[in-house]
């Protein structure tokens, strides 16, 4: 009611119409104390139809939840203090949602709400392992005071055991000590199912087959300790490029050419395999003509690259004769083959040409002859000397997989 002195109000909830003990809200509502809120944080007072939020066991007006509190997109609420995020995901996180449903990747250094998805080891392989186009900038180690044109550079294809992808990068991991020395470096290559190859650069014959050479320990190890494979497989090979400044000239080409292809059988059982595919000895015929010609061969592009020895690259011939080992003592007389064979041929004259000097007999005692220089040589030559015998008296000898590496 009212006087007129004063004016005396009567006021109720707007919520449930009480008369007793109301005050007003922090929205100009009047409301009982049965239909009041306290914000915790601002303890300003609200109506029970405002909206108001827990705050991790709190409760918490709208003004302060949407200034100091975040939503974690996880647990589907409110929460205080830092938020977490993950790279593969929009959802904001709190610590504890974090730590339950995120993980860590040390290769990305970065935090995934599903896993990540990257092939960390095919990067590490990456790494590792050079794409097959690599070709870096040559180097080419000789023995210091030696003097030559003739280098060597040896390409060793291997497979791990079981196509244990891991077990590639891990032995591709201590290979790769070849490339911090800068002696070799590794490649892929599509003919392997689970492997790579080791691409050393030019060494001359000396400095190569010496015992001092890294590359040696390497093979040795990754057949030893990480169950590498090349002899055993049917996909490995050793590919051995011959300088082509190395030689006297066209002729000396020509010669080197005459002495392989002529001596089919020899070459292939001191190289251990006879390959009709990836080293063919066929290629020599001019397909114009149908005639054998070396000249054809010598001509860039003029024969197939999988040839016993291929001419298609501009700065080297390359014997792609050998069956793969990782076994020092058979590439280092695979090498020793390959010196031999250029040298043997450097100064011969037609008259020697047109007689036998290119026979296997003849090459075998050129090889006998020299047994300090061809040492690794000399020793398979003794253990495959029946078999030789029989080549030299054209007795047929099968090469397969019973050609001890």
């Amino acid at each position: 009611m009212e006087t007129t002195d004063e004016v005396e109000i009567e006021s109720v909830c707007s919520i449930c119409a009480s008369e007793s003990d109301v005050v007003e809200s922090a929205e100009g509502e009047v409301i009982c104390d049965q239909c009041s809120v306290i914000c915790e944080r601002c303890e300003s007072i609200y109506s029970s139809k405002d909206s108001m939020y827990d705050i991790e066991g709190r409760i918490w007006c709208d003004p302060c939840t949407m200034s100091y509190a975040y939503y974690c997109d996880e647990h589907d609420g409110y929460f205080t203090g830092y938020t977490y995020s993950a790279n593969d995901s929009n959802r904001t996180f709190c610590e504890t949602c974090f730590q339950d449903n995120v993980s860590y990747c040390e290769e990305c250094d970065d935090y995934y709400y599903n896993g990540c998805d990257i092939d960390h080891e095919g990067e590490m392989d990456g790494r590792l392992i050079h794409d097959y186009s690599y070709r870096p900038d040559p180097i080419f180690y000789r023995l210091p005071d030696e003097e030559t044109r003739l280098y060597f550079g040896i390409e060793i294809e291997t497979e791990v055991r079981g196509q244990d992808y891991p077990q590639r990068t891990t032995a591709a991991e201590y290979a790769s000590m070849l490339e911090s020395e800068q002696l070799a470096y590794l490649k892929s290559d599509g003919s392997l199912e689970c492997g790579f190859e080791i691409v050393t650069h030019p060494m001359s014959h000396a400095y190569m087959t010496r015992d001092e050479n890294p590359l040696w320990r390497v093979l040795t190890t990754l057949k030893r300790d990480y169950e590498m494979m090349s002899w055993g497989t049917k996909t490995c090979g050793l590919h051995i490029h011959v300088s082509r400044n190395g030689f006297a000239g066209g002729s000396h080409q020509h010669r080197f050419l005459q002495l392989v292809y002529n001596n089919k059988e020899f070459y292939e059982l001191l190289a251990g395999r006879s390959s009709s595919h990836w080293a063919k000895f066929d290629d020599v015929f001019d397909p114009e003509t149908g005639r054998k010609s070396f000249k054809h061969k010598l001509d860039r592009n003029g024969s197939d690259r999988y040839s016993a020895v291929n001419t298609n690259n501009r700065n080297t011939l390359e014997m792609r004769i050998f069956r793969g080992s990782l076994n020092p003592r058979f590439v280092k007389s695979a090498v020793d083959l390959a010196h031999a064979s250029v040298e043997y041929t450097r100064v011969m004259s037609v008259q020697e040409v047109r007689g036998d000097a290119l026979s296997t007999p003849k090459f075998r005692q050129y090889i006998e002859s020299k047994s300090d220089l061809y040492k690794s040589l000399n020793e398979r030559i003794a253990i495959h000397i029946d078999d030789i015998q029989r080549i030299e008296r054209s007795k047929h000898v099968p090469i397969g997989s019973f050609v001890s590496e």
